[in-house]
């Protein structure tokens, strides 16, 4: 039995299609595999480095025991410009300048 006269163009590029739709879901398919192993292996190996963001350990997120890290400040709010300043530096205990404190009086 042949094949009809229009289904010898037609049916080879659809069979190629087909083909090259199953090529690209498979090399997706292992990329996204091997992608899973690497980061798994990743993990095992150095597990700080991995997701970029450390773990808390017990010494809390900053690090281990003993490091220096930055120590929190109470920020206060200059009521002229809206800038918020460590209250070490406030000047007459309110303002962050003296261009604010001159502008407030």
């Amino acid at each position: 039995m042949s094949r009809p006269f229009f289904c010898f163009g037609v049916c080879n590029m659809i069979r190629a299609l087909i083909g090259l739709l199953i090529a690209a879901i498979a090399a997706a398919f292992i990329r996204a595999v091997i992608g899973m192993i690497t980061k798994e292996v990743t993990q095992m190996v150095n597990p700080d480095a991995a997701g970029g963001q450390a773990k808390p350990g017990p010494a809390g997120p900053g690090g281990p025991a003993g490091a220096a890290g930055p120590t929190p400040t109470a920020l206060k709010k200059c009521p002229v410009c809206g800038t918020y300043v460590p209250a070490a530096q406030l000047i007459g205990g309110r303002f962050c300048s003296e261009v604010c404190s001159t502008k407030a009086s």
